[in-house]
């Protein structure tokens, strides 16, 4: 906070140096960092949460949604990082508001829905997914909800914390993604394009589709399969190979085993689709791909099923 550099001898004329020549920058009014910002989104979030708390009036509040999330390691999408989120209890003269980097909403939080982490009070993991959910949308909650589940989260929590919110704004969200959730899933990418293809009327897929050979030997695993359509999928990061490579090794000494196992697996008469960033941002083309991929491997109607209504 600049009020206890100031407090502690730093003069403003000093402060204000520092910020021109990079030795601080400022996070929020009132408050700086030494250096620059944190290069990941995560890093540069808790560092507006750190700056904000000292400036809440008292403490009736828990960090809550992705500012909860952020502090629990549970993925981000970007959406909402630009303001602190907490969530108050109801009370006389409380109501859901917003100020410049600061996001207040007020609802009901029960005592087993609060944890304390670094000492700060914050919403529990599944009641950060459920807010999230609800404020955020089926995509986003689906994402933060899988890597809950794979962290150790309660599936049986995230019911009931969805039948206790019942009629608040979006719940009905918040229901299908604790339905839909799979604690399985190995990426933020993978459960983003899950989801995306649910909303997109897909069919389901086997998560962590195992494939292999007719007398029962080991093939590969991969993210999705349609076994019923002789298809698998994989979701392709952006640093796929460059993530693979270990100390010593090259990039074609990774590719290479790579085309090799995807000989494998069309050794076993499936097709093979990719799945990547791209696809997140036009899923709908995603979405018609597969289709088209479905028909060719199994014949099967590529007619568009509706929308799931979330």
């Amino acid at each position: 906070m600049v009020r206890d550099l100031v407090r502690g001898g730093v003069s403003h004329e000093v402060l204000a140096r520092g910020k021109r020549d990079g030795t601080w920058t400022p996070v929020r009014r009132g408050a700086v960092v030494p250096g620059d910002l944190a290069e990941d989104v995560r890093g540069r979030h808790l560092d507006l949460v750190d700056a904000t708390i000292p400036m809440l009036a008292d403490d009736g509040w828990a960090l809550s949604h992705v500012s909860a999330a952020a502090l629990l390691g549970l993925p981000l999408s970007g959406r909402g990082l630009d303001s602190v989120w907490i969530t108050r209890a109801p009370g006389r003269g409380q109501s859901s508001h917003r100020r410049p980097q600061l996001v207040t909403r007020v609802c009901t939080i029960e005592p087993d829905e609060m944890i304390e982490a670094q000492g700060i009070r914050l919403t529990s993991m599944e009641r950060t997914v459920v807010d999230v959910a609800r404020q955020f949308g089926f995509v986003t909650g689906v994402m933060c909800a899988d890597a809950a589940l794979a962290e150790g989260g309660s599936r049986t929590v995230l019911a009931d914390l969805v039948a206790r919110g019942a009629g608040r704004p979006g719940n009905k969200v918040a229901r299908a993604v604790a339905a839909f959730a799979d604690g399985t899933v190995e990426s933020a990418g993978e459960s983003l394009m899950r989801a995306q293809l649910e909303l997109h009327g897909c069919p389901r897929p086997i998560l962590q589709y195992v494939v292999l050979t007719e007398d029962g030997r080991f093939v590969a695993r991969c993210d999705f399969g349609w076994p019923e359509d002789g298809l698998v999928g994989e979701y392709d990061g952006r640093e796929k190979y460059g993530a693979l490579v270990r100390p010593g090794q090259t990039v074609s000494e990774v590719v290479m085993p790579e085309k090799a196992r995807k000989a494998r697996i069309r050794d076993q008469g499936l097709e093979i689709i990719r799945f990547t960033a791209d696809d997140l941002r036009r899923p709908s083309l995603a979405a018609g791909r597969l289709r088209r991929a479905m028909f060719r491997s199994s014949g099967s109607d590529t007619t568009e099923q509706p929308a799931t209504p979330w």
